[in-house]
């Protein structure tokens, strides 16, 4: 009777613990669900699209490592960057404005093209969050936020200023007894000296079309000023203007006297850099974008483009804030425009004009001789005083009907062996 007390007594002490081990089991297995339920889930980081031009130089690299740093500080945004080939790009971006498919954040250039993206809303508007930062607005040049402004209203931040120049050998200059010219004349006289011993005057990257335009708007611009363009843009003119003509007849007499490097139509950009640089031409008509590449060789120089038969102001540049980056309207635009803020902060931009040779569209940046080349801080104090004016790029600047019409009359007018007046009147007419 014993013997079955005691084992009722220890069946029942077994069932207790076991039941004391399920409700511990239960409780501990329960706890991470409990807890994993209290927690928040992570907020996943706001992804903002990046397009830009490709230059594959130290300007690019540069603007990586300034993405690659926001990324490392704003862990809430991170920054998805693209690059992409000049020409390839500008078609990329038709595509996109007409697909809808766009980036959130866009390189861009002022003009009718912008235009077009403005008035088809695709742009946002970043007035609103530019008078939300005072402080911020301010550092801006207020002419380069103008060149972005449309209907009043504020759509890209700008951040260079650009300057189409001369670029020459000195050592090849030295060698023949050549200087820097001030009038076209002098230019002439130069280019046909180095003709006779041997030399190239000239290189352009005749594929691109545009560098061959740099030529013709020059002209255009010395013998006529920038009315003549303004009224062709408002369409209150067109190409038929005597400056436009004139210009023309000049950029042929180069043509005509085998001025540019052999087979210079089919000449891109990378190539014709290469053989200015390798000494095949004298000189190379450029925007200081690539001031960095230029001025990392001490045999080279700058000049203005010269008076066009006593005309002209050669303080008035090609270029100009023509150029900057633009916020898409269907994007996150308080993220995106933190990353500009960030982009075109006086810290970021200021690496830039040091590396780069570029000047920035803000004010009060403190370069550092000691953070440049020579050479590169003395074109930067030469190109800061110099500008009395801009004029800005006619690819750009008229719709892009009339751009690529205005690019193909170009290189028409560089590939035919002879053209008349009339035939060049005839083909300006058509830009229209």
């Amino acid at each position: 009777m014993r013997t079955r007390k005691l084992m009722l007594l220890g069946l029942a002490i077994l069932v207790v613990f076991g039941l004391l081990a399920l409700f511990i089991k239960g409780c501990v297995s329960s706890a991470p669900e409990t807890l994993q339920a209290e927690l928040p889930a992570p907020t996943a980081p706001v992804k903002i699209t990046f397009w830009n031009q490709e230059t594959n130089d130290r300007r690019q690299e540069v603007l990586k490592e300034s993405i690659q740093t926001f990324n490392q500080t704003h862990p809430h945004i991170q920054i998805v960057p693209y690059f992409y080939e000049g020409e390839t790009y500008k078609a990329k971006l038709r595509v996109a404005t007409i697909s809808g498919k766009m980036p959130d954040l866009f390189y861009y250039w002022t003009g009718e093209s912008f235009k077009y993206i403005v008035d088809s809303q695709i742009a946002a508007d970043l007035t609103d969050l530019m008078e939300q930062n005072p402080a911020y607005k301010k550092q801006f040049y207020p002419e380069s936020l103008q060149n972005a402004t449309y209907y009043e209203r504020l759509y890209g931040l700008p951040h260079t200023t650009t300057h189409v120049v001369f670029w020459y050998n000195k050592r090849l200059f030295a060698q023949y007894g050549i200087k820097p010219p001030d009038t076209w004349d002098e230019l002439m006289a130069d280019a046909e000296r180095l003709l006779s011993k041997g030399i190239t005057p000239f290189t352009v990257s005749g594929k691109d079309r545009w560098p061959l335009l740099n030529w013709y708007a020059y002209l255009s611009n010395r013998l006529g000023g920038s009315s003549p363009f303004q009224y062709t843009t408002k369409r209150a003119g067109d190409f038929t203007d005597p400056s436009f003509i004139e210009a023309a007849l000049l950029f042929r007499e180069l043509i005509k006297k085998k001025m540019f490097v052999p087979g210079f139509l089919g000449v891109d950009r990378q190539t014709a850099e290469s053989m200015f640089l390798k000494g095949e031409a004298a000189m190379y008509l450029q925007g200081d974008w690539a001031a960095e590449e230029m001025l990392s060789h001490p045999d080279i120089g700058y000049f203005r483009f010269p008076t066009v038969n006593g005309k002209g102001d050669p303080t008035v540049y090609y270029g100009g804030s023509s150029n900057g980056w633009a916020i898409s309207k269907n994007s996150n635009q308080q993220a995106a425009f933190e990353v500009l803020t960030y982009m075109l902060s006086i810290e970021e931009r200021k690496k830039f004009v040091e590396t780069s040779g570029q000047l920035s569209t803000l004010k009060g940046i403190p370069l550092s001789p000691d953070h440049m080349k020579p050479s590169i801080y003395e074109y930067v104090q030469f190109i800061e005083k110099d500008p009395s004016n801009y004029f800005g790029y006619y690819d750009q600047e008229i719709d892009p009907r009339r751009s690529e019409l205005l690019l193909d009359a170009v290189v028409t007018m560089a590939g035919a062996q002879s053209m008349s007046r009339k035939e060049i009147e005839d083909l300006l007419k058509q830009i229209r």
